[in-house]
């Protein structure tokens, strides 16, 4: 397959002014000869003349809107009549200034083959009009291809939506119409024939020209009789006629004996009839006798030059009308928007060994905005907005609530999905199925990646940076004021600390995820299908335990593997052939039948014998419960005594959550899944997996949609995907790697993927890079270390005697210059700061902080105020971070090779990242360090240290860039789904409990406007 785009060569503004000057002309006819001949409507004229109004159109278009119509045509096989009219298409596509796109494939290519090239097509957000050249290839069905084009990029009119539409009466307009029959009443009304109310006879009723020639006429208030291989005496009824139009494929079929003396004649046919006296040995007629017929009609086309050269200027017409549909449809705002203002200079990146300080301007908004001020960005565009912005800030769901989301179809669109790649949940929602776009790509042509920038943090305080918001300010900058192509990757948040303390994790201020409402509570449900598998592995477990108690081994046996029929076979579902691969039996007769098994190997497969002691897998909630923290099940009488004391964690802290958020596909997951462990056998003391209780491919079936990112959109109109949420302390704490690649794929070269990490960059950060970078093959290209001047004046503590507040903001910095030193140096990575800007911040302060990052090894140190000015305020961040992904490639790398020792690995992260001076071991973390070093499945796996994120150190108190102490492990837990073992150091809490006063006091429903109230 061969696909090229052409842009045009073409001077709109020349078309334009011709256009005006030809049409003052009365171009419709010729003067006939003799008197009594008939006018002759001289199509090349009329096809000139609406070619260069559509030019004049595309003129408009670019300069009001930025949009250039896109005209893509797909060629099956090697015809020369269809190479031909292709080639005239193209022409005239470029002589009106259209993005001309041309599709190539080989004879023999498959259905399937042209209808993925179509759904490209679709996709692709520089094509506006998609045609494909009949015939095609026997083999193949044309109505299935057609079927396949988006009707809001029908070309040729002949979607069911747009043939439907130009049926409905007094309905929604058809978005194209048939380009032929089109073409026809366009000869009829610039000839200056009266359509109302005259007897209209089409002859011929075929799809292409017939019938919904007869359904233009018919809109018209003409009176229309059909006429077609059925009818009786056609004569009779074409000579009551005021119009005929005839479109049968019969050289002549009409006579001039048939038709109403002052009739207006339309021919469409075109015909090879013999005839030795032209070079060529025949020529073209239609099918209406027209040397005799002009003699009794008013007004008829001749053929050649009558209605063949409609045809394609009403091809560029629909182009053009379906290009401004696209602008009309996404467009939302209701304002006017002044463009954006400059940004005064700051101090944005060093050169060499000198720090210099640059000037930032945002570049003009790429269109003209008037009521509606869309914005339509980039060779591959993607919708953005700007909206109107109050001062002071209101709170965050005031903000989202004042601004209509987009439609979440056309934000869907405009990213570069397929309308089969998405499934809408509401208004605002859509969950996008990875797998499809993935392997659309893969075929064609737009399968190139963006560039990742990730954003973390200095070490949190309890003030709060702004890293969410951030993210998604720099992410509208990226879209609304750089032009670029971007999508943001977050992680969905809890519903736990919405309703606690924490609050919501939409971003804030005029950088945010809307509806926030939608996105903070319950979104599509991904967390309640976590909570429903993890729940299904503690029920699983807790019941077989139960079960290989209170019965015998051959009760046992006989309950998990039944005999079926009368042969005594006993079949083993997959998941108990597993098992006994684990076990080493491998023999097929007994993977086939479990009646062949030997009476060990019985007892083997059906007693898992798990250690209570040993289990540490809980049941989860997604709500702040602090006395669910320590639990004792199997009370009741029924369980016949078998209690043990057990506890819940909050959802987002299951092994689930993180098995979802690093997989990369359907498999990898049901994979995970089945990897993971929930305690040991006394059987040896291996490892219990989900795969041994038999549990694994249920959890895939209950997290099958939530493997699927859910698309929102900022403020600003420019996608996201939320997906998953694991705790950054627990867990890894990023979004997931499928959203990532997937939104890679959709921005394409030259596109930016904006992600967070959670918490600071010793915590979110350096997971991101050594646990999720690896699981996902991903490479970041720069990252974002968001600081503010207040936080850093925290991790100074308190201040000193006779310190100013320079000198104190100087001594916290040591935090933030210690992160720009792990990213830059420890990772590889080009580093931007973002200093979240305050209205309490003075320049001093501003110009201290950039300093101290650039000479710790930023590439740039940028203040942004995103939060009152969304992508406004960030549009020097936004150049800064272009700026690092466009130098030279980055050098990224891990911390540590997956060779090493687990101790190795653990020293490695405390010495450089948390400047540790030695690891300690509790004697139980000592023991099992021990058993997992010569366990190959776990010791080659990344480790994931639990800590507090209030500190580089496990002391929450030490602020700053504590160095030289003891950093102590209590606890080691494989995650061998995830894929790392989790470190626990110091005390991390998994279910937090409900503050005195929770969020939930001010969170309300207003039944008369069904809107949120009091939500942050």
């Amino acid at each position: 397959m061969t696909t090229t785009a052409t842009p045009t060569t073409q001077s709109v503004a020349v078309a334009a002014a011709a256009a005006a000057a030809l049409c003052a002309v009365a171009y419709a006819t010729k003067r006939p000869k003799k008197e009594r001949d008939a006018e002759i409507i001289d199509g090349k004229a009329i096809a000139k003349a609406v070619r260069l109004e559509v030019a004049s159109g595309v003129a408009e278009l670019v300069k009001r809107n930025g949009v250039r119509p896109g005209l893509a045509v797909v060629l099956v096989g090697d015809r020369k009549d269809s190479q031909t009219y292709v080639r005239n298409k193209k022409k005239a596509a470029e002589e009106v200034g259209f993005y001309s796109v041309d599709v190539n494939l080989d004879a023999n290519a498959s259905e399937n083959e042209i209808v993925a090239s179509v759904r490209a097509l679709n996709a692709n957000p520089n094509v506006h009009a998609i045609l494909v050249q009949l015939p095609l290839p026997d083999h193949v069905d044309e109505a299935r291809v057609l079927k396949a084009i988006d009707h809001t990029k029908d070309a040729d009119g002949f979607s069911a939506a747009n043939v439907g539409k130009m049926w409905t009466r007094g309905g929604e307009p058809p978005l194209a119409l048939p380009c032929t029959p089109a073409g026809c009443v366009e000869l009829l009304k610039r000839s200056g024939a009266t359509i109302s109310g005259a007897q209209a006879v089409v002859v011929g009723r075929s799809n292409i020209v017939g019938t919904p020639c007869a359904a233009l006429l018919q809109a018209l208030d003409a009176t229309v009789t059909v006429c077609h291989s059925r009818t009786r005496d056609v004569a009779a009824l074409v000579r009551a006629a005021d119009i005929v139009v005839v479109a049968v494929g019969k050289p002549h079929y009409v006579k001039a004996e048939w038709l109403k003396p002052g009739a207006v004649v339309i021919d469409v046919g075109i015909n090879a009839v013999d005839d030795a006296s032209r070079p060529r040995g025949y020529r073209l007629v239609g099918d209406v006798d027209f040397e005799k017929a002009r003699r009794v009609a008013s007004k008829i086309t001749p053929v050649p030059g009558g209605v063949g050269p409609m045809t394609i200027a009403m091809l560029m017409r629909n182009t053009l009308n379906l290009a401004k549909y696209h602008v009309q449809t996404t467009c939302a705002a209701e304002d006017d928007v002044a463009s954006s203002a400059a940004s005064r200079p700051v101090v944005v990146e060093a050169g060499g060994e000198e720090a210099r300080a640059v000037a930032i301007t945002p570049p003009p908004l790429v269109v003209e905005t008037k009521k509606n001020p869309l914005l339509l960005l980039g060779e591959k565009r993607m919708m953005c907005r700007k909206i109107e912005r109050r001062e002071p800030v209101p709170p965050d769901i005031e903000i989202s609530q004042a601004v209509e989301p987009l439609a979440i179809e056309a934000v869907a669109r405009a990213a570069g999905l397929d309308d089969d790649e998405f499934l809408v949940y509401g208004k605002h929602k859509a969950k996008v199925d990875a797998a499809k776009v993935h392997s659309r790509l893969r075929r064609g042509e737009e399968g190139s990646k963006g560039a990742l920038v990730v954003v973390c943090g200095v070490t949190p305080t309890p003030l709060g940076e702004g890293k969410s918001t951030t993210t998604i300010g720099v992410s509208q900058a990226l879209g609304a004021n750089l032009g670029k192509r971007v999508v943001t990757t977050i992680r969905q948040p809890s519903q736990g600390p919405v309703m606690g303390i924490k609050g919501g994790a939409a971003g804030g201020g005029y950088s945010q995820v809307i509806p926030m409402d939608e996105f903070n509570l319950h979104m599509t449900g991904d967390i309640h299908a976590v909570v429903a598998a993890n729940n299904l592995v503690a029920a699983a477990l807790d019941a077989r335990m139960f079960h290989e108690k209170t019965q015998s081994d051959e009760a046992l046996f006989n309950r998990l593997c039944p005999v079926v029929g009368k042969e005594g076979i006993r079949p083993l579902p997959a998941p108990l052939q597993n098992r006994l691969r684990k076990l080493g039996v491998t023999a097929p007769e007994k993977l086939a039948d479990a009646a062949k098994l030997d009476p060990n190997e019985r007892v083997a497969l059906a007693r898992l014998d798990v250690d209570p002691e040993s289990i540490h897998w809980k049941r989860v909630v997604d709500t702040c419960d602090r006395f669910l923290r320590k639990i004792e099940v199997g009370r009741n009488a029924t369980e016949k005594g078998m209690t043990r004391e057990t506890g819940f964690d909050i959802a987002v802290a299951s092994e689930i959550m993180a098995v979802l958020a690093l997989a990369r596909d359907a498999a990898d997951l049901r994979k995970r899944l089945g990897a993971m462990t929930v305690g040991t056998s006394r059987r040896g003391g291996g490892l219990v997996t989900c795969d041994d209780l038999g549990v694994a491919g249920a959890l895939a079936v209950l997290l099958k949609d939530a493997l699927m990112p859910t698309l929102m959109q900022t403020l600003e109109g420019t996608p996201v995907l939320v997906h998953c949420g694991p705790f950054a302390n627990i867990a890894h704490g990023n979004s997931s790697v499928i959203a990532d690649h997937l939104a890679l794929r959709l921005v394409g070269e030259g596109g930016f993927v904006v992600t967070e990490a959670g918490f600071g960059a010793d915590i979110g950060g350096e997971k991101n890079f050594d646990i999720k970078a690896r699981a996902g093959d991903l490479a970041p290209s720069c990252a974002v270390i968001v600081a503010t001047v207040r936080a850093l004046k925290a991790h100074a503590a308190e201040p000193r005697p006779n310190e100013t507040d320079l000198e104190r903001l100087a001594r916290g910095c040591a935090n933030v210059e210690h992160h720009v030193r792990c990213v830059a140096h420890k990772f590889g990575l080009r580093c931007v700061v973002a200093l979240n800007k305050f209205a309490s911040d003075t320049d001093d302060e501003i110009a201290l902080v950039c300093t101290k990052c650039l000479d710790a090894g930023a590439f740039a140190a940028v203040p942004a105020d995103h939060f009152a000015r969304g992508g406004d305020g960030a549009v020097a961040l936004a150049r800064a971070v272009v700026d690092a992904c466009d130098s030279p490639p980055s050098t990224f790398r891990y911390l540590y090779p997956l060779d090493r020792s687990i101790r190795e690995k653990i020293s490695t992260v405390v010495h450089e990242i948390y400047l540790g001076a030695e690891v300690e071991y509790s004697e139980h973390a000592r023991a099992l360090l021990d058993a997992y070093e010569t366990n190959d499945d776990v010791r080659k796996l990344p480790v994931c240290v639990a800590k507090t994120q209030y500190s580089l150190s496990t002391d929450p108190k030490a602020k700053g860039a504590p160095s030289g102490h003891s950093f102590f492990v209590r606890d080691l837990r494989p995650s061998l789904g995830a894929g790392f073992i989790v470190v626990v150091a110091g005390d991390i809490m998994t279910i937090p409990g409900l503050p005195t006063r929770p969020n939930y006091f001010d969170i309300d429903f207003d039944p008369d406007t069904g809107r949120v109230i009091g939500l942050s």
